[in-house]
Formats: C-alpha cells, sequence, structure tokens
C-alpha cells in the first residue's frame, strides 16, 4: 500500500482536497466521471442545484455498485455450478478413481 496522496480536485468548479493512498490519476479520473454525472443531472432540469445533483449523482453510483456486487455474486454460484459439473464429468469418465 503506498502512502497517502493529497490532491485538489475540481468538481463543476468546486475545489475539493482528497486524500488518498489510490493513484492519483485514477482519483482524477473518478472526479471527472462524477462531474460529467453532476453536469448531465444538472442538465435534464435547470433548477436541480449542484448539492441536489450530487446526491442524485451519489444514489446513482450506489445502485450501479449494488447491482454490480449482485451480478458478481450470481457469477460465484454459477462458476461454482460449472466446477460441481466439470468433477461430474471427470469423476463419470474415470469412475475407478
Amino acid at each position: 500500500m503506498s502512502l497517502p496522496t493529497t490532491l485538489e480536485v475540481v468538481i463543476c468548479g468546486r475545489k475539493y482536497t482528497i486524500k488518498t493512498d489510490k493513484d492519483p490519476e485514477y482519483v482524477k479520473k473518478l472526479a471527472s466521471r462524477l462531474e460529467v454525472m453532476v453536469e448531465k443531472i444538472k442538465t435534464g432540469n435547470s433548477r436541480v442545484t449542484f448539492d441536489k445533483a450530487l446526491v442524485v449523482a451519489c444514489f446513482y453510483l450506489l445502485d450501479e455498485n449494488e447491482l454490480l456486487k449482485e451480478q458478481i455474486k450470481e457469477l460465484g454460484k454459477e462458476i461454482k455450478r460449472l466446477e460441481e459439473g466439470a468433477k461430474l464429468l471427470i469423476t463419470n469418465k474415470n469412475p475407478s478413481t
């Protein structure tokens, strides 16, 4: 694990200081993605404030995260099912083992 780095990111003209042990370019990429989401939300409704757009963007990201976790869980189950099937095939081909 690398030492924490402090860097500044700008989201919709607002500066944020971030302390992270992640690659600074990765963090800047995340900030850029968040900025695009916030701007898209604000563009869809001119009355939406930055804070509200930021909260909505967070909900989108949390929802995406939960869906991906569920997909990973389902893929894990499928892998186990396939492994069990492969073991049965191997066992049936070699009944003496």
